[in-house]
């Protein structure tokens, strides 16, 4: 998963996800609607401490991207 990380961010993407949330695990959410994305974002981020990366330029807190949305 190392490798595979190090080939999707760029390194200041790196820094900048590990700087917020420290060692960290990652996982792909595969999804067909965005709205099914956020239900499982807004579902893991009432239990843990979780980043969110868009790849739309959002990259940062998964309450902070879901407030981002309601707004």
């Amino acid at each position: 998963m190392e490798d595979e990380l190090q080939s999707e961010y760029e390194t200041d993407e790196l820094v900048l996800i590990e700087g917020l949330i420290g060692k960290w695990t990652a996982f792909v959410i595969d999804y067909r609607s965005v709205e099914v994305a956020n239900f499982v974002v807004a579902a893991l981020c009432e239990g843990w401490p979780c980043v969110v990366d868009d790849d739309e330029g959002f990259i940062g807190w998964g309450t902070e991207y879901l407030a981002h949305l309601r707004n």
